[in-house]
C-alpha cells in the first residue's frame, strides 16, 4: 500500500503521522479493513461517543435522574436551592415573638418587685421618725388630749368667755376654815385673791348660778395652784354627790412657788335650765388654792 492509500481501518496519511509503520511492504496484501475510526479532527455532537458501534451518550428522551435539574425532581421547587417555605418562616417568626414576650414579662416582673419593695419599706416610716417609735396620745375623750377629772397629759387651756356663768370667788359662800386670801401673787381673779384651803379639813366652797342655756353636759372648770401632787376635792351638783373627784395635779413639779403653779382642770357636769348649785369640799386635808370656777361648752 502506498503512503497515499487510506484504508477504512487506519487513518489517512495526512491524518496519521505514524502511518508508515503499518503500511504493507511491496508485494504484500493489504490488511483486512475494519470499521473506520473517526479522526480526532472529526466534529461530533456534544456528548456523543460510540463504544463498539453503540451510542453511549444520554438520549434526549431518557434523562439520567442523577443529573436532573432540581425543578424536575418530585416536589418541584421545594428541594435544595429553593426559597424557604412558609412554615419555616412562620416558625422563625413565632420564635422571635416568644423571645420578645419573655423579655417584656421579665421587665414587668422587675418593675413590680421594685415597686412592692419601695411600698412596703415605706410603710413603717409613718410610725417611726429617726429610729424612734411614735405613740398615739393616751387619755381622755377630747381631741386635744385633755381628760375628765384632771387625767390629761397637759393642763387644759383656759377657754375664752362664751357667755356661760362665771363665779366671782370673792363673793362665794365658804364653809369650815376656807378663807379668802392674797398672800402670793399670780391668781387670775379680778381682785387677785384666791380661796385658801391649805390643811383645812372639812372646808367647802358653794357656787349657785342661774343657767338660761340648753340643758345638758358642760365642763366645770376649776382654776387652782398646788405645790404637791395627788391633791383632790370632792364635789356635788344640785345636791347629788359625784363619784369622780376633782383631781388637782401639780404640773410645775420643778418649782415650789405657789405663784408659779396656777393651772386649770375640768369635770363634765349635767346642767339644768334655771338654778344650779355646785359644791366643792375637802373631806381630808387639801393643800390647794382656788382662784377660778366657771362653765364652758363641752368640746368633746
Amino acid at each position: 500500500m502506498s503512503a497515499g492509500n487510506s484504508g477504512q481501518g487506519t487513518p489517512d496519511g495526512g491524518d496519521d503521522p505514524f502511518g508508515y509503520l503499518y503500511r504493507p511492504e511491496a508485494g504484500q496484501a493489504p490488511p483486512p479493513s475494519g470499521p473506520r475510526q473517526p479522526s480526532y479532527n472529526q466534529v461530533r455532537p456534544v456528548g456523543e461517543r460510540t463504544f463498539g458501534g453503540q451510542q453511549g451518550y444520554r438520549q434526549q428522551h431518557s434523562p439520567d435522574a442523577r443529573y436532573a435539574a432540581p425543578e424536575t425532581q418530585p416536589g418541584g421547587g421545594d428541594g435544595y436551592g429553593g426559597p424557604p417555605s412558609d412554615r419555616r418562616r412562620g416558625n422563625q417568626d413565632n420564635r422571635r415573638n416568644g423571645l420578645l414576650l419573655g423579655a417584656i414579662a421579665v421587665v414587668l416582673a422587675v418593675v413590680i418587685g421594685v415597686g412592692a419593695a419601695i411600698l412596703f419599706s415605706n410603710g413603717g416610716d409613718d410610725d417611726k421618725a429617726g429610729g424612734e417609735e411614735t405613740q398615739e396620745p393616751t387619755g381622755g375623750p377630747d381631741d386635744d388630749g385633755e381628760t375628765e377629772g384632771g387625767d390629761e397629759e397637759e393642763p387644759p387651756e383656759e377657754p375664752e368667755p362664751d357667755g356661760l356663768p362665771v363665779a366671782d370667788v370673792t363673793q362665794l359662800p365658804l364653809g369650815g376654815d376656807a378663807a379668802l386670801e392674797s398672800n402670793f401673787g399670780g391668781a387670775r381673779s379680778e381682785s387677785g385673791s384666791y380661796i385658801a384651803l391649805m390643811d383645812r379639813q372639812g372646808s367647802t366652797i358653794t357656787w349657785t348660778f342661774d343657767f338660761q342655756g340648753d340643758p345638758g353636759a358642760y365642763r366645770l372648770y376649776i382654776g387652782y395652784s398646788v405645790v404637791s401632787d395627788d391633791q383632790t376635792m370632792a364635789f356635788s351638783v344640785n345636791g347629788t354627790p359625784r363619784e369622780d373627784p376633782v383631781k388637782l395635779k401639780d404640773w410645775n413639779e420643778a418649782s415650789d412657788d405657789w405663784e408659779d403653779s396656777w393651772v386649770t382642770t375640768y369635770n363634765l357636769v349635767e346642767v339644768e335650765e334655771g338654778e344650779n348649785t355646785v359644791q366643792l369640799s375637802c373631806p381630808d386635808s387639801c393643800e390647794v388654792a382656788i382662784d377660778q370656777i366657771y362653765l364652758s361648752e363641752d368640746a368633746g
